[in-house]
């Protein structure tokens, strides 16, 4: 049972049985949802989405928890935490459920 369970978790997250690691989402990435700016995730746990002309439009932290997306974003002098399951996960690409319900998709651009 404890395997069945295990490879349910594989498919659902798109690794070979093992959790998602910081390490696979560092780098620059285009999101469904963002249209025009790209979302970049820092090694060291900041994030920032920036303009063509490189101004930062967004800052927050990011972190994994489990098979989840915590981010921690800065909104009108208060910090607002969202986490997202993360639906999948894989070397140039990665999916996270949102809180109400719909999946964005994240597609490695460097």
């Amino acid at each position: 049972m404890a395997l069945a369970a295990a490879a349910l978790v594989a498919l659902a997250t798109g690794c070979s049985g093992s959790e998602p690691r910081a390490e696979q989402f560092v780098g620059k990435w285009k999101s469904s949802r963002l249209a025009t700016a790209p979302l970049h995730m820092h090694g060291n746990g900041e994030w920032e989405i920036r303009s063509a002309d490189s101004q930062v439009m967004q800052y927050g932290l990011w972190q994994l928890e489990g098979q989840r997306m915590v981010w921690n974003i800065k909104i009108d002098g208060r910090l607002e935490r969202d986490v997202n399951a993360i639906v999948s996960a894989g070397k140039n690409r990665f999916e996270l459920r949102e809180r109400d319900g719909s999946v964005t998709r994240f597609e490695r651009l460097e």
